[in-house]
């Protein structure tokens, strides 16, 4: 004999059978959280120390010496050439990141918009504001990401 009750939990069944998240957009998330996250860390400490790391740089190329220690005085010398700014707006980008990643945890839609915009300013800010080089990497891994999470588009809501 069928009960109302027992279509209903049947119907609840199907139900969170169809808006279960797959895992492979949890680990996605999880990618995105650890990245970004630390991105975010990277960045505020860049914007506080601002005026203490390009002498940590110095001060390790003549530790290191040699081809490295010259790698570092090229690093202390475009890092003094990027604004502090630079760093907050980053860190910025990187927040609307974990942000667009945590809907998209949730099945939420709008968390793909808001990481592919993320994505979109993390790739085009080096370029307006210091000037430099496209980077292909950033490029591709960006791409494979929005790309997979493009995958889950038709779950989310």
């Amino acid at each position: 004999m069928n009960y109302p009750e027992n279509t209903n939990y049947s119907t609840n069944e199907q139900q969170q059978q169809e808006n279960k998240r797959p895992t492979f957009l949890t680990v996605l998330c999880v990618l995105t959280f650890i990245g970004s996250g630390f991105s975010l860390l990277s960045q505020i400490i860049s914007f506080a120390l601002y005026s203490k790391i390009p002498d940590l740089f110095y001060q390790m190329s003549n530790i290191m010496g040699g081809e490295i220690g010259e790698l570092y005085i090229k690093t202390a010398e475009l890092f003094v050439n990027m604004p502090r700014y630079y760093f907050l707006i980053l860190a910025a980008v990187y927040v609307i990141s974990i942000i667009g990643a945590f809907l998209m945890l949730l099945l939420r839609k709008i968390g793909f918009h808001l990481y592919t915009i993320s994505q979109i300013l993390y790739l085009g800010l080096p370029l307006l504001i210091i000037h430099s080089p496209f980077n292909v990497p950033n490029l591709l891994l960006s791409m494979i990401f929005v790309l997979f999470y493009a995958r889950y588009l038709k779950l989310m809501k």
